[in-house]
């Protein structure tokens, strides 16, 4: 089974778990890496970046660019990015893009349209990017399992928005919740979890700074239609991702939000719940107490993470990416490195 790491620089492949410097083989140059995934429904592996998207049917040999739209759109970077991608059973696929838009594809990426209700959606004035102040990214695109044309969009800044029709239309959620969306989980169709960082256009407003939300690990039990924060009175509460897997959840929590990253004013924790959020423990990691862990997946039976320094405002070129693993006995220990942030991974 191989290993697909997302990095900063570009998409990695390595054959065996653990692995050398140098070991990694550079399968893709698409710039930083948003997402990759594989599903069920859909031949191969899809990534997301900076530079587009694509899918390869090889294990990674050859990729094919998709042709998300990608348009000048007055972004830092010059250009609009892809930043989540997601296949439906029905063979629909879905691009998230900054600013944020919403494309679909019922031909396999021959041709793209905009879902253009999802600009009409009423809190659209409110949203915002951590870096750029005019235009959010769509971070999160997700299914609702038993619910075939449910979609789930979270955008950062501005929410949770919800489609029951594939996307032509959305219901605009914002009111349930307001931080800064870095991924929603379907764990079943009325069960979600969502991690969320600081950021609060209303308070930003206001001249509170940057780092002023609430963060954290949220979840619904009634499809969207209200939140709880499950890891209340946590200090480490900016949170990129959280993992399920044979019944324990996992996540990696930063007290501070990037902008702190760059000088390492910051600590970092990671947390283990065997009972679903009633309670969690803090456990060790390689990297602590400032590489954040960013992504998770399950590899040849054991759990993996990647871990690095993300969205800092000023790039740091001392920080490697860490392959790390769950070993039987619930420690991790590093399995690998390679040269920047690890971002995402996927066994294939």
């Amino acid at each position: 089974m191989s290993l697909l790491i997302g990095t900063d620089a570009g998409l990695y492949r390595v054959d065996d778990v653990p692995f050398e410097r140098g070991d990694p083989e550079q399968v893709l140059d698409c710039g930083v890496v948003t997402a990759v995934r594989t599903f069920d429904h859909a031949e191969g592996v899809f990534v997301a970046s900076s530079e587009g998207a694509f899918r390869s049917t090889d294990g990674g040999d050859t990729w094919t660019d998709l042709g998300v739209p990608l348009g000048d759109r007055f972004w830092h970077a010059g250009q609009s990015e892809v930043w989540s991608i997601l296949a439906t059973r029905d063979g629909a696929w879905y691009a998230g893009t900054n600013d944020p838009y919403v494309f679909r594809s019922v031909d396999e990426g021959e041709t793209w349209s905009e879902l253009k209700g999802f600009r009409n959606l009423p809190s659209r004035g409110h949203w915002e990017s951590p870096i750029d102040p005019h235009y959010a990214r769509l971070r999160a695109l997700e299914a609702v399992p038993g619910r075939p044309d449910s979609l789930i969009a979270g955008v950062e800044a501005g929410g949770i928005h919800l489609s029951d029709d594939g996307g032509r239309t959305w219901r605009d959620r914002r009111d349930t919740i307001v931080d800064d969306i870095h991924q929603v989980l379907p764990v079943s169709e009325d069960v979600w979890l969502a991690t969320t960082g600081y950021l609060d256009h209303n308070l930003e407003n206001l001249g509170l700074g940057h780092a002023v939300g609430e963060g954290g690990l949220w979840r619904t039990t009634d499809a969207g239609d209200s939140w709880t924060r499950v890891d209340r009175g946590n200090d480490f509460s900016y949170i990129r991702q959280v993992f399920v897997h044979d019944g324990s959840v996992f996540f990696c929590g930063g007290e501070e939000a990037p902008p702190a990253w760059v000088n390492d004013e910051h600590e970092t924790a990671l947390f283990e719940s065997t009972n679903f959020g009633r309670d969690f423990e803090r456990v060790s990691y390689p990297g602590e107490p400032h590489e954040v862990i960013e992504t998770w997946t399950v590899h040849d039976g054991d759990v993996l993470c990647g871990s690095g320094l993300f969205d800092v405002p000023d790039a740091r070129n001392d920080v490697e990416g860490r392959i790390i693993r769950r070993g039987d006995d619930g420690k991790y220990h590093t399995v690998g490195r390679v040269p920047t942030n690890v971002s995402r991974i996927e066994a294939i």
